[in-house]
């Protein structure tokens, strides 16, 4: 009777300590290992590391100020769960919510905030916005330890697309009195974030591990006790490390896809994450007046001799989908997406038999001569066997097109200055995944950007001119209602061009073992999966359906 008394009263505390200690201790064990193809400057500084890197591994250990729609993609919560514009669009009020500390148990507070940006737009940083940001930034205020104030020069409509991980590293989070006590040396060899994961090792040229937070953290409780990235640069390699259970996950090609599903393995794909597309320079020049690809007609017609449903199945092996607009998604700010959805399922159809009677109409029924540059931007190798495809595709309407294959790194000098060895000429070309379609159509159609596909400041037509006043318009409007209106009729123009015209919407690729990790899904958009590790579970806990 004593013993079983002393049993019950063991027992009895056992349930005591273990109702006490964090849910995510009793929780967490094993490692998860992803292998990745590039770990960038491999550096845990944000402002030392641009996208790819941050959003691979920094992701897992700093929080951003603006987050993601985890459901939708696009912007969401973040280290601030919400933020207001002030009425005259100079001032961005963001809102943090509370209880958020940092690996060193120090409290997040606005002061990190404003000290994190200010790094970000320090001399020191690399950061792609760095230079934006100290133009456009006028002020950072700390009105209390919960809120801080941004105020602009002008009005910066999508400044919190602009510090949120859906778009750009610069919103993440560093704190400001660990690195005041270490400087910038001690932070960079002993890194410390808010994140679900914290700093455990750097290898240079090998990997990056990290280890979960033991305490509940808002963007969810990690899974596994440790995180470990790894550098392997072959994709073969890759694939065999995830078949054998040496990782649970790797990326990807559409290429390999086939044959990691043939293996066994689970293939994810990530919606969204860009477009395949192929665009014309120079097609309002003086020059090229009497070219065929003058015409607005004859591009649309182009268009409509590529089997897009073709491209998707027999190279993409069916893991993309027909495009929206160019560079417009489903998670687009201030864009109507149904509406635009139905409009691409129309316009973007396989009809040979008109595109050949629009050309008869436009006066070539025997085709014409098109000049066309084949390439990949980096990680998206298959662009160069869509536009293997679609150029077979144009042949079978007449259009005898001359290729020529260019490294990415070689193309990139023509697009600088007058663009002259590519007027005249279309070629292959991508998009990223943003929220945030402005920034993309000015760096495209502005007459003073770098493509200026639709005019420049000597040549603007009718397009150019329009599309001049509407996005102009777009920067300054901050009705929700009237500001999507303006984005339909920016995207209705450069529609109407047929000047840059996409071919797929892609994804983002990965080979998962499901005997080491459970069922997950990615986020919309974002190619990358930094910020879904801790979302990522056991194979245990959640198993994936069988095939």
């Amino acid at each position: 009777m004593i013993l079983g008394v002393a049993r019950i009263a063991t027992l009895a505390l056992s349930l005591i300590v273990a109702a006490l200690l964090p849910a995510a201790a009793q929780e967490q064990k094993g490692t998860l290992v992803f292998a990745v193809e590039s770990l960038g400057a491999q550096t845990l500084d944000p402002i030392l590391e641009q996208r790819p890197g941050n959003a691979v591994y920094q992701a897992a250990m700093y929080d951003s100020l603006v987050g993601f729609n985890l459901e939708k993609g696009g912007v969401g919560p973040g280290v601030a769960e919400r933020w207001e514009m002030s009425a005259d669009g100079l001032t961005w009020t963001f809102f943090l919510r509370p209880g958020q500390v940092f690996h060193n148990g120090d409290k997040l507070t606005a002061h990190d905030v404003k000290f994190s940006l200010e790094r970000q737009m320090s001399q020191g940083s690399v950061a792609a916005m760095a230079a934006t940001m100290r133009r456009t930034i006028k002020s950072i205020d700390v009105v209390d330890d919960l809120t801080v104030k941004v105020v602009t020069s002008a009005p910066q409509i999508g400044l919190p697309a602009s510090l949120s991980r859906a778009v750009a590293p610069e919103g993440s989070i560093m704190p400001k009195n660990y690195i005041e006590k270490v400087g910038d040396d001690g932070f960079r060899k002993a890194p410390i974030g808010s994140g679900p994961w914290r700093f455990k090792r750097n290898v240079p040229g090998d990997r990056i591990e990290f280890e979960a937070v033991t305490y509940n953290h808002w963007r969810g409780r990690p899974h596994f006790k440790e995180l470990h990235v790894l550098l392997v640069p072959e994709e073969s390699t890759r694939v065999a490390m995830v078949r054998t259970g040496e990782a649970a996950i790797a990326s990807i090609g559409p290429e390999t896809m086939l044959s990691a599903a043939r293996a066994g393995l689970e293939v994810l794909s990530v919606p969204g994450t860009m477009q395949a597309i192929f665009q014309f320079y120079g097609s309002y020049r003086p020059e090229v007046k009497d070219s065929p690809i003058a015409k607005a007609r004859v591009r649309q017609a182009l268009s409509l001799a590529i089997d897009r449903k073709q491209l998707v199945e027999h190279i993409m092996n069916g893991k993309a989908r027909i495009p929206y607009p160019f560079s417009t998604f489903e998670y687009t700010d201030y864009f109507s997406a149904d509406k635009w959805g139905k409009w691409a399922q129309e316009n973007y159809r396989y009809d040979p038999a008109l595109a050949k009677k629009i050309l008869a109409e436009e006066g070539y029924p025997n085709g014409f001569e098109l000049k066309f540059g084949n390439m990949a931007l980096p990680g998206t190798q298959f662009m160069v066997d869509i536009g293997t495809a679609i150029v077979d595709m144009w042949t079978k309407i007449g259009v005898k097109v001359t290729t020529k294959h260019y490294e990415y790194g070689a193309f990139v000098p023509l697009e600088r200055g007058d663009q002259a060895q590519l007027i005249g000429w279309a070629t292959m070309y991508r998009t990223a995944g943003r929220p945030d379609a402005q920034w993309r159509y000015n760096s495209a159609f502005q007459r003073d950007a770098g493509q200026r596909l639709l005019g420049d400041k000597d040549n603007c037509n009718a397009a150019c001119e329009a599309f001049g006043k509407v996005y102009t318009a777009l920067l300054d409007e901050r009705d929700t209602a009237k500001r999507t209106a303006l984005t339909d009729k920016m995207v209705e123009i450069v529609n109407d061009s047929w000047t840059v015209i996409p071919l797929i919407e892609g994804m983002g690729y990965y080979a998962i073992n499901t005997r080491k990790v459970g069922q997950f899904s990615a986020i919309p958009g974002r190619h990358e999966l930094g910020d879904v590790f801790e979302r990522i579970p056991r194979p245990e806990q959640k198993a994936w359906p069988k095939k």
